[in-house]
């Protein structure tokens, strides 16, 4: 992690970054007068432009942005009085660029001089030129329409803003760039912090099966565990909790590229976790290659498991070896179950299809290829983390993301619809 002395020689005023932003003295409790302390908040979830109204972003960030100002509330950073957040398909003239300054400037005049002032952001960041930005409702492409950071420099000037500590959360693609960018566009003379949902040149998931982005889900999450005393925020160790689990989650998602090539999301190497009841030895299989897996015997009964089962190709398999280490996390933390629990299986469902299509193109549309990737992640569940419960729901999730990824790839998938409407399903 690298670091930089500002020319402002107090402990606050250092710049730290890695793959997400933090500014400010990472070994210090942010400590503030909680009743002096605003939140504005706003979620894009509507484009109004017509260059931009097909990306909109829809509900999963306006899930996002009230989970973590109700978070906000719940720890006693912020009083619920103070919080304010704007949704664009509910305020329209509020969340243009215009009605974005409005209220940014009317919230951080609020705050007073020992308060924390908190900016969270969730929407789409984007590229424009050379520089990274954030899209309001009425973003048509151009500069003058984004907010960069020298923009949001220009909001807090003008706002005089007095609060003891200032906080960014972006969560958005190319989140990253705008906080970086902001440790020179806006002077060091008051603690200013930036967390960010992703790099410069990364994309922010929002995950359907989480219905809230992947950062504020586990940034709200991380608030709650590592908050104790009202007035006083652990931004640091907030955020290195948070990046350890989106990594762990990111990690089980691979992309099909090509014949013969996938791109994935490299777990953290310095990333730990404290061990717990992982089992060394691999998976229990049948002599087909197929895992044992006693409660689904119905299934493979259903759809005619009969030689030659089709195995998973050993790129697929020793690709689940590897992540046995991010389950392992998820799993500590006590993450693995209702929507993180769905959302890995069907992060894991969509690598392996990407896996077998890569690799194995030929069988990757047969339903038995499927049901013997489904018993894969259930024997994988049952070996690795106990209490995850794997049911026929999770195949049901599993089923549609592992669809997704053969029509998305131009293959014929009518044994993957005729399996969808086999037995109920």
């Amino acid at each position: 992690m690298g670091q930089r002395s500002s020319h402002i020689q107090q402990p606050a005023d250092c710049r730290h970054s890695d793959k997400f932003i933090i500014i400010g003295n990472p070994t210090e409790e942010v400590e503030f007068d909680t009743a002096q302390s605003h939140l504005v908040g706003f979620a894009i979830d509507y484009q109004s432009h017509e260059k931009m109204q097909a990306k909109s972003l829809g509900r999963p960030v306006v899930t996002a942005a009230k989970l973590v100002s109700k978070t906000f509330v719940e720890i006693g950073a912020v009083p619920e009085g103070n919080t304010t957040i704007l949704v664009a398909s509910e305020n329209s003239t509020d969340c243009t660029f215009e009605g974005m300054k409005r209220c940014f400037v009317y919230a951080a005049k609020c705050v007073e001089a020992e308060g924390m002032f908190v900016f969270y952001f969730c929407g789409h960041g984007v590229e424009v030129g050379d520089k990274r930005a954030l899209a309001p409702s009425d973003f048509d492409r151009s500069e003058c329409t984004c907010i960069t950071a020298s923009v949001l420099n220009d909001w807090l000037t003008e706002a005089s803003c007095k609060a003891k500590h200032v906080l960014f959360a972006l969560d958005c693609c190319y989140a990253g760039g705008v906080g970086d960018a902001l440790t020179t566009d806006i002077p060091l003379h008051r603690s200013l912090f930036v967390m960010s949902a992703c790099t410069a040149n990364e994309t922010s998931y929002t995950i359907g099966t989480l219905e809230v982005s992947m950062f504020s889900y586990f940034l709200a999450d991380a608030m709650r565990k590592q908050s104790c005393d009202p007035g006083k925020l652990p931004l640091y160790n907030i955020l290195t909790e948070c990046r350890t689990c989106c990594e762990a989650l990111s990690s089980l998602l691979v992309k099909y590229e090509a014949p013969g090539k996938v791109s994935s999301c490299q777990i953290d190497p310095e990333i730990t976790s404290s061990g717990g009841d992982q089992k060394d030895n691999d998976d229990e299989t049948d002599i087909d290659g197929v895992p044992d897996v006693g409660r689904f015997q119905y299934i493979t009964k259903l759809y005619d498991m009969k030689a030659p089962r089709p195995p998973l190709h050993a790129k697929t398999k020793q690709w689940l070896k590897s992540i046995v280490k991010s389950i392992t996390i998820l799993r500590d933390r006590k993450l693995l179950k209702d929507k993180v629990l769905n959302t890995a299986v069907c992060f894991i469902t969509t690598s392996i299809a990407s896996y077998q299509l890569a690799f194995q193109r030929d069988t990757v549309s047969q339903p038995n290829t499927f049901i013997t990737a489904f018993l894969n992640i259930a024997s994988f569940f049952d070996n690795h983390c106990h209490g995850a419960d794997i049911t026929i729901d999770h195949l049901k999730y599993g089923l549609e993301f592992y669809s997704l990824v053969l029509q998305n790839n131009a293959v014929d998938d009518a044994s993957i619809e005729a399996l969808r409407n086999c037995g109920g399903m």
